[in-house]
């Protein structure tokens, strides 16, 4: 037990080594093993989950608007210098260049603005993809701590199962030899019935959860998981989640959308300036027959502030995204301050649970079925005694369920432990 405690106390820390590996070794031949840690369904989700496959054409997509963007304006026929003083020499090469270098540095500043927006845009897209990553991982994280939950109340219900059956036979044998009232018999019956039903219950209920686990990497269901719920995170690292709140992606994501909005202002101001155009064409020189190539450069006048309300409006765009980031990190630090509470309220639970309430239940319980049998106590009482101590055992699972489900939203809010 101490083994499965320490890995469940650390299966976050090494999220990030469990999503390098997803990314080159593993295969669905790794269920073979017919064993499931958090850690591999972790790993087997963000291999192949159907939501992060689209961001490999949204990588795609980025990368050809970075790759268009740096594409200058399409020339028509380039002349040299002697060409357009007009000497009618076409001197092909040489003029070529010039006109190319003279469109370069007209075009310059907005091919460098455009390229600028497309990688801003392409960085959204990369921490977009971690945000739907970590989502992911603690979808995943929730439904097998859920599912280990499920495996350690039908544990407690086979037990409770296994005792009322034993504790019906004791009463027929007495109900037999008439120490007994049939009555009890009928009760005892009962309440067996019941808790198959439960353990019924319980088992199509971890069939479930074990679809819905499979289904994170469109698997199957034949495999059996590995863990524990008995890790409980420590006060520290409880009390460090507001120091890893910055590293959220969600708040990359807005400081990028920021950034794009930068980087779009300096383009709208950069396209601002009216476009100087050259103009090429051939001249006939009907006096000596000949021909000239020709070329000029049309320079508009005024206009400077033609793009002022797109650079408003791109200046509000800006402004909006820095206030949605504040309001979503107000909004996030109020969740991690109520989650804490949880997380230290769960812990005192466990620990009045464990090392009170439960042994003094047992202790009663045991000398209540001892009273029974010796004819001093009655079954109502008995069976109340009993069910009091299954409802508190209950309890304590819901504790343990709770503080792990706590902490994986924890990590999901932070952001901290997932990143690709």
């Amino acid at each position: 037990m101490p083994t499965q405690q320490k890995q469940a106390s650390n299966k976050f820390a090494r999220i990030k080594k469990l999503i390098a590996a997803s990314l080159s070794v593993v295969s669905l031949a790794a269920f073979a093993q017919q064993t499931v840690t958090l850690n591999d369904a972790i790993v087997y989700s963000l291999k192949q989950h159907p939501d992060l496959k689209s961001f490999v054409y949204m990588k795609e997509a980025a990368n050809g608007l970075i790759e268009q963007a740096s594409i200058t304006n399409p020339a028509t026929i380039n002349v040299d210098v002697e060409d357009v003083l007009g000497t009618g020499k076409y001197s092909g090469v040489s003029g070529m260049q010039t006109t190319l270098s003279i469109s370069w540095l007209l075009e310059e500043e907005i091919i460098k603005s455009r390229v600028n927006v497309a990688n801003q845009k392409s960085t959204v897209a990369m921490f977009q993809q971690e945000v739907k990553a970590l989502d992911i991982a603690a979808e995943t994280a929730r439904i097998f701590i859920t599912l280990l939950s499920q495996k350690e109340q039908l544990t407690l219900a086979k037990l409770a199962q296994n005792q009322a059956q034993k504790l019906l036979s004791e009463i027929k044998a007495r109900v037999k030899a008439g120490r007994f009232n049939v009555i009890d018999e009928l009760r005892a019956k009962a309440d067996l019935s019941k808790k198959k039903l439960v353990v019924e219950d319980l088992l199509h209920e971890i069939e479930a959860s074990k679809s819905q686990l499979s289904a994170q990497w469109q698997g199957n269901t034949e495999f059996v998981i590995d863990g524990s719920l008995l890790a409980i995170p420590t006060i520290a690292q409880v009390e460090t989640a507001y120091e890893r709140l910055k590293s959220n992606p969600r708040l990359k994501v807005f400081a990028s959308k920021q950034r794009i909005a930068e980087s779009e202002i300096a383009l709208a101001k950069a396209n601002q300036q009216p476009a100087w155009s050259i103009n090429t064409g051939i001249k006939r020189n009907e006096a000596v027959d000949d021909f000239a190539f020709t070329a000029g450069v049309s320079i508009p006048l005024g206009g400077d502030n033609r793009n002022r309300g797109q650079i408003m409006a791109l200046q509000a765009k800006q402004n909006q995204s820095i206030a949605e980031s504040d309001a979503w990190f107000k909004r996030i630090s109020t969740q991690l301050l109520l989650l804490t509470h949880k997380l230290k309220h769960s812990r005192h639970v466990i620990t009045g649970l464990s090392n009170e309430t439960i042994p003094l239940l047992e202790m009663a319980s045991t000398k209540a079925e001892q009273a029974y049998k010796m004819g001093s106590y009655r079954y109502t009482d008995l069976y109340a005694v009993q069910q009091e101590l299954i409802s508190t055992q209950l309890a304590l699972i819901e504790a343990y369920t709770n503080i792990q489900l706590f902490n994986i939203e924890l990590e999901r809010l932070t952001g901290a432990s997932i990143s690709l």
